[in-house]
Formats: C-alpha cells, sequence, structure tokens
C-alpha cells in the first residue's frame, strides 16, 4: 500500500517541521499493514511531536474486525450498572480471544468504548459480538462503529445507529465525538490528548485505526480532533469516529514472544489501563 506512505509525507511536510520523516510499515498479514509515523501539531504557535500509529485494514473474506472483551466472554459486558463490567487490558483481552479462538490469527488491536471508570465500568455505548448486541442502549453523544453481516464497516452518528437494521450488525463498539461525517470535518476543537479513532471509506471496504500518544512533550503530545479528521481525510476516509482516549488509548501488537503488549505508549504512569472493550483485527484461517 504504497499510497499510505505518500499520503502521511504530504501530511508531514504540510506541517511547519525543520525535518521530513518517512512512515514506517510493515505487512502483517495479506491486506493488513502497520504504519508508524511522527507527525507533527501546534499549539500556542509553536509545533511540537506526536507519535502516530495505524492500522491499515483491508476488510475481505478472511480479514475483518471484531469486538474484544474481558476473557473474550460476553458476560463481561454488562448492559447495566446494576452489575459491574469487567476490565482488563486490551493485550490480556487479544491474548484471551487469541487461545479462545483457533480458528482465526488476533493481528492487532485497540481499546474502543468510554466507559464509568469510576464506578461500575459500564460502557457508555453498544456493543455488538458475533452478531449479539451486548449492550444496545445508547445515550444521545455516543456514535457507532459497526463491521456488518455483509462483510462492510461503518461509522454511523447516533441517529443512523437509531434507525439502521440492527439485524445487520455482527461486530460494533461505540466512541463519541463524529470526527468526518460524508467526507466533512465535524469539529474545530485543537485540544491536544492521546487519542484512538477510527474510520471507514466510502465503501465501507478500509478500515484505519488510529492512535496517537500524548501527554508526553519531548516525545509526543497528542491529537486534536481536528488534526484526526486532516488525517483521516487525506487516508481516504469518507467517515470517522473518536474512541476513549487519554490513559485507555493502547495500540497493540504481538511481541516477538508471541503475545499481545503495546507498541505504543500508553499515558498513565502505570501503563496500560484496564477497560471494558476493544476493536481486534483478525484474519480468518482456512
Amino acid at each position: 500500500m504504497k499510497l499510505i506512505i505518500l499520503l502521511f509525507a504530504s501530511l508531514f511536510l504540510s506541517c511547519a517541521a525543520p525535518k521530513q520523516a518517512v512512515a514506517p510499515r510493515a505487512t502483517i498479514a495479506k491486506g493488513v499493514e502497520v504504519v508508524t509515523m511522527d507527525y507533527t501539531v501546534t499549539k500556542d504557535g509553536q509545533t511540537m511531536p506526536t507519535k502516530i500509529y495505524l492500522l491499515d485494514v483491508q476488510l475481505s473474506e478472511r480479514i475483518t474486525l471484531v469486538a474484544t472483551a474481558v476473557g473474550d466472554s460476553d458476560s463481561s459486558i454488562q448492559p447495566t450498572h446494576q452489575v459491574a463490567t469487567a476490565v482488563a487490558p486490551i493485550s490480556a483481552q487479544l491474548n484471551a480471544m487469541q487461545a479462545n479462538r483457533p480458528d482465526v490469527e488476533v493481528l492487532g488491536g485497540v481499546n474502543a468504548d468510554f466507559f464509568h471508570i469510576r464506578s461500575s465500568q459500564m460502557v457508555c455505548g453498544v456493543v455488538y459480538r458475533g452478531g449479539k448486541a451486548l449492550k444496545s442502549e445508547c445515550d444521545d453523544l455516543t456514535t457507532v462503529f459497526a463491521v456488518l453481516k455483509d462483510g462492510s464497516a461503518r461509522c454511523m452518528t447516533n441517529e443512523e445507529y437509531r434507525q439502521c437494521d440492527k439485524s445487520t450488525i455482527a461486530e460494533a463498539v461505540s466512541g463519541r465525538q463524529m470526527l468526518l461525517n460524508d467526507g466533512v470535518a465535524q469539529s474545530s476543537d485543537t485540544r491536544l490528548e492521546p487519542r484512538t479513532a477510527v474510520g471507514v471509506t466510502e465503501d465501507g471496504k478500509r478500515v484505519f485505526i488510529l492512535v496517537g500518544d500524548g501527554r508526553r512533550k519531548e516525545y509526543s503530545n497528542g491529537l486534536s480532533y481536528a488534526d484526526m479528521a486532516v488525517i483521516f481525510k487525506q487516508l481516504g476516509a469518507y467517515d470517522a469516529i473518536n474512541l476513549d482516549g487519554g490513559g485507555s488509548s493502547s495500540f497493540c501488537l504481538k511481541s516477538s514472544k508471541g503475545l499481545f503488549a503495546p507498541a505504543n505508549r500508553p499515558s498513565d504512569r502505570s501503563g496500560e489501563r484496564s477497560v471494558p472493550n476493544g476493536l481486534a483485527v483478525i484474519r480468518v484461517k482456512k
């Protein structure tokens, strides 16, 4: 996918930066590439570095995305505050999924839903796994990323989710802010934070999963909603949503030891944060 390198190069060169950067890429499966890049953000007239990690996923019969859960168990996701939702690092959720599903190869993943971190840990949005709605209700701020049963993907506004045919949804996680809607940026907010986000092309066949590290001045300062809208637009996304960020942002790949671990630097001092669910890229074995 040489196009993605050219896109990232144009993004970087458009910034007021004194140096150029090449975005290293690695193919981890046919149709799945990992890209890391040095990006430049601007705050108060100053340019600062931000490290970006990206999964570029071409959906096919064998490549798709699924919602993760603690222990790869549907029962870990609770639809109300009455019973606590389980939490675990995304790396642990990916390891559990790989151990539990011998028919697939888990390639990588990120965190997903906002959740009630100081109470029941319940996710704020909707969660679907294997065509089953584990939590189908959401508040008015929720946006939805879904993989449909026909193999395509969608980023949906709250209203689009409410009106869609729920029986067509195979997998879904939720976010909040719509970053791109029909190719148009939806926010000019310039606050810099660690971010996780997902974008989809107009035909629903290509997905971009992005994590931007932040809260480390010399290493990485985060991204704004406006930054992410620009990046997704340059990549070719038509719709994109913001997932949970801050200390939750985690970009996990398989290590040399065969287990998943963060490839980025989560901003919590304790390291990778425990969260209710995530979004995994998988390859179906034949």
